[in-house]
């Protein structure tokens, strides 16, 4: 599925949507233009409001939204690495996938010189090709109304008392893992230790529930199917302002980050135009919108967050402890790791 912020544009794409991975870039893909593979739903609805129209549409930037899950669009860069043009010109990637796409040599190089706001970003999130557009650490979630005291680490969530009432994602293991890593062995990286895969098999043993979705866990607290969780902090924000009864512990052993991005291809249509659409999305305005709207955190230093969400994403004090992941050791797990989770969670 494609989407326009010009609805006179919405025919461009439609017959690239139908050829093989290996198409080259429509004709009609001019400098005028910037094609975004993305994630649908909120998020390519918020890219749309918020940085698309107000943004780059008054620079006469068109932005065409390729819209897909991120399988299907490693897959096409990898397939169309020898084009001399790419489909897309900007490409949304977990920050694990982002540094297996640069491993393998797809990647143009980003700096202040071509991305000015990369200037801002956190020095925790800088790399020399991804654009980091949103994070958000691993939290212990619990329903209030049903738990009085809430357990504070990982471990605690293998207490007797919480069997079958603890939920994960399915499709979040990888985090699950790195949160067994910090607490078994004190590395997050170490998702494959011994240690590390006995900690998380204990937790299946006391009757893990496994979603299919993220939004299905907040299902699952509203309904009280369970009552304690691992999650983001941003989907706790988002449901608590739905009013789903729940909130967050901070980890003490340390808080795994999920962090989402933007990469420009090597082989891009109109890397100007990429190079301008990071800029955009790293604007003050763009980072408080995505903040307001789905919890998660601005990944720059100039977007302070005021009244009720700055309150709901303050940090305790203490600060808690934030782990970014060394993606160049985790990105060569996650395969192994996926077929460890499938043999021994899944159908363990």
């Amino acid at each position: 599925m494609r989407d326009t912020i010009r609805l006179a544009r919405r025919g461009l794409l439609a017959s690239a949507a139908v050829l093989p991975f290996a198409a080259t870039r429509p004709a009609a893909a001019e400098e005028g233009q910037v094609v975004i593979a993305t994630w649908g739903g909120d998020y390519a609805n918020l890219l749309r409001g918020n940085v698309d129209e107000p943004i780059l549409a008054p620079e006469h930037l068109t932005v065409v939204q390729d819209v897909g899950d991120e399988d299907p669009r490693m897959a096409k860069m990898f397939a169309q690495r020898r084009l001399p043009r790419g489909s897309d010109d900007v490409v949304c990637l977990q920050a694990v996938r982002a540094h297996e796409a640069n491993q393998a040599g797809l990647l143009e190089p980003l700096d202040a010189t071509k991305v000015p706001n990369l200037a801002h970003v956190l020095p925790n999130l800088r790399t020399s090709f991804y654009g980091p557009h949103i994070y958000s650490p691993q939290v212990i979630i619990y329903n209030p109304d049903k738990v009085p005291d809430p357990p504070k680490t990982f471990t605690d969530l293998l207490d007797a008392k919480w069997k079958g009432r603890v939920g994960v994602g399915d499709i979040n293991y990888f985090y699950v893992m790195m949160a067994a890593a910090l607490s078994a062995t004190g590395d997050a990286n170490k998702v494959d230790a011994p240690e590390t895969q006995a900690l998380a098999s204990k937790l299946n043993g006391n009757g893990l529930r496994l979603y299919p979705s993220t939004d299905s866990i907040g299902a699952g607290v509203k309904s009280g199917e369970i009552d304690v969780g691992l999650m983001w902090l941003a989907r706790v924000i988002m449901w608590q302002n739905a009013g789903i009864p729940v909130k967050a512990n901070f980890l003490p052993e340390g808080n795994v980050l999920y962090l989402s991005g933007m990469v420009v291809p090597k082989n891009a249509g109109n890397k100007p135009g990429a190079f301008e659409y990071l800029n955009a999305m790293l604007e003050p305005a763009a980072q408080q919108a995505f903040a307001a709207k789905m919890g998660y955190l601005p990944t720059v230093d100039n977007a302070k967050l005021t009244g009720k969400v700055g309150q709901q994403l303050a940090f305790p004090d203490p600060a808690p402890k934030l782990v970014v992941p060394d993606y160049d050791i985790t990105g060569k797990l996650q395969g192994p790791t996926s077929e460890w989770w499938k043999k021994n969670i899944q159908h363990g």
